[in-house]
């Protein structure tokens, strides 16, 4: 009898926490912990980078690379991230039918991107019925194009969106998708400070070099705000270096541990985020678990928890002189500030891990 299989296919291997991971992380870990032998497949060569270059002497080197790589152990992916079930990590050169001789027909095989869904779809081993697609945004970037990531969405695979925004896209590209919103851990990050005792003047964000997270706009609507409110102070964290010229009023956290990144959360009365695109945002969540109160652009990585004026405050992409205005709203009226903070944290206990892992489990049972 064939054994229960569940594979991830992962387009790089992650040495830093990336968002869309750590949800596909959650998920194998679920299903580990529920009897599945769950794979991890980690692409050495992008898709599209092998699709664009046909020298073979470029292809030898890199298959030499790859194999001199593999056998001195030199490869890691998902270190961050603390599974507590057993994973089966493979790390293959490409997706193709050799990466999958393993693998059994019954084995569900989960696209995480543009660049493992084309693949999957050339591999016939595994029947159309089994293979599934983690849709966490709209990947237009390295060699992606509008046309590839719709082709993607057409390919008859089971799609699952976390967003309702991903959902149209899909429907637009004439295939079906399953919402299923991203599961927040409210045992990981949590309410612990009052939101009333809070600081109004303490604020939060990520600091991201990804041009669509829009940091320079959070960084000059900040600014903004400091030259009418002095003692303002701003706890800034991400996994890049230090930002070089930071303020003195702006301090910075690089891959803050657990209970630091909590009290940061937990300290802060406004969590601040300016991107023009997001998938269905991590941090900005996290923030609304731990009662700040939500500043951020009006976009649909947004649009399913920031609603606006209840629970978050929201303004026009790039509008950096209405970003701070609702910062201002917000340092200004204490009550309001506190009832935004409130309504969200409320508004944000829907998205659970388990709420997210009953739907998953569902689009596993009616493919």
């Amino acid at each position: 009898m064939d054994k229960k299989q569940i594979v991830f296919l992962f387009p790089i291997k992650d040495v830093y926490p990336i968002g869309g991971f750590k949800i596909a992380y959650q998920y194998a870990d679920y299903f580990a912990g529920k009897g599945y032998e769950v794979h991890l497949l980690y692409s050495h060569v992008r898709y599209d980078f092998w699709q664009r270059n046909n020298s073979l002497l470029f292809k030898l080197k890199t298959f030499a690379g790859f194999f001199y790589r593999l056998a001195r152990g030199q490869f890691k992916a998902g270190e961050w991230y603390a599974f507590k079930n057993k994973m089966n990590k493979h790390f293959v050169f490409r997706f193709n039918s050799a990466a999958f001789k393993k693998f059994n027909q019954s084995s569900l095989v989960f696209a995480t991107a543009v660049e493992t869904a084309l693949p999957l779809a050339d591999i016939k081993k595994i029947p159309l019925k089994n293979k599934f697609y983690l849709i966490q945004d709209y990947e237009l970037w390295h060699e992606n194009t509008d046309e590839l990531i719709m082709k993607s969405y057409a390919l008859g695979f089971n799609n699952i969106v976390i967003a309702n925004w991903l959902k149209r896209k899909v429907e637009e590209a004439g295939g079906k998708a399953t919402l299923v919103p991203n599961g927040l851990d409210f045992n990981y990050f949590n309410l612990t400070n009052p939101i009333e005792k809070r600081k109004s003047s303490e604020i939060c964000m990520l600091y991201h070099k990804d041009e669509r997270k829009r940091c320079e706009d959070s960084l000059a609507a900040l600014k903004l705000v400091h030259e009418k409110v002095p003692e303002l102070h701003v706890s800034m964290f991400g996994n890049p270096e230090k930002p070089a010229d930071l303020p003195e009023w702006i301090s910075y956290y690089r891959t803050p541990e657990h209970s630091l990144h909590l009290d940061i959360y937990n300290r802060s009365a406004i969590f601040l985020a300016a991107s023009n695109k997001e998938g269905w945002a991590l941090p900005p969540a996290e923030s609304m678990q731990c009662g700040c109160a939500l500043v951020c652009t009006d976009i649909g990585g947004f649009a399913d928890y920031a609603i606006k004026d209840e629970t978050a405050l929201t303004s026009p992409v790039y509008d950096v002189q209405a970003l701070a205005a609702n910062i201002l709203d917000l340092i200004e009226h204490d009550e309001k500030r506190q009832q935004i903070a409130r309504k969200g944290n409320e508004f944000i206990q829907q998205f659970t891990l388990e709420n997210s892992y009953k739907l998953i489990e569902g689009v596993i049972a009616n493919r």
